[in-house]
């Protein structure tokens, strides 16, 4: 089954997250067009009370696993950088499988880079050693330029006519765009 195709509007800078593990969530764009403004990443909440939903200058990215928080970390960009912080999250937020920050506590921000691998909680195991809960993993793509969107859809596009998940790793060379001016 041919994996799901991102949007197709330039958007920049933005996160890419491709799934890994068969966490069976369709890759996200993640807009980042706001310098500082923070994205959560998290659980989505079975309420819809006012109380757990984010601020309204805030974001909210859901997954489905309920190994991730509900505010389990955010996302934000500054400069030509992506950074990702846990917000007390108990199972943590990793970074190419180094822990963000003890349970429960807030980590410092971390910059994100392409190809990194991102994991949201842990897996929680079962009777016979069965993964009774699973993690998120997922690949980062980060993207700053209308070149790199491009590479991104490129990539995106071959995966797919042969038959691959979209999931692997992207090489993206850092261009400088010449301004029309």
């Amino acid at each position: 089954m041919p994996a799901p195709m991102l949007s197709t509007s330039p958007v920049y800078p933005a996160l890419y997250l491709y799934p890994l593990n068969d966490s069976f969530f369709i890759p996200k764009q993640i807009a980042l067009t706001t310098p500082g403004r923070r994205v959560r990443l998290g659980r989505k909440s079975p309420s819809s009370n006012a109380q757990s939903s984010p601020a309204p200058d805030k974001k909210q990215v859901n997954f489905d696993s309920s190994v991730v928080s509900r505010q389990h970390a955010e996302v934000w960009q500054e400069g030509n950088k992506i950074f990702v912080r846990d917000t007390h999250s108990a199972n943590g937020t990793f970074v190419n499988g180094r822990r963000l920050s003890p349970e429960g506590q807030a980590s410092y921000p971390y910059e994100l880079k392409t190809n990194d691998l991102l994991e949201l909680g842990t897996d929680i195991t079962g009777y016979f050693d069965t993964i009774a809960h699973q993690r998120i993993v997922c690949r980062v793509v980060c993207v700053f330029t209308r070149v790199e969107v491009a590479m991104v859809a490129m990539a995106d596009s071959r995966r797919q006519r042969r038959g691959y998940s979209v999931t692997g790793s992207v090489y993206i060379p850092r261009y400088q765009e010449v301004s029309a001016g």
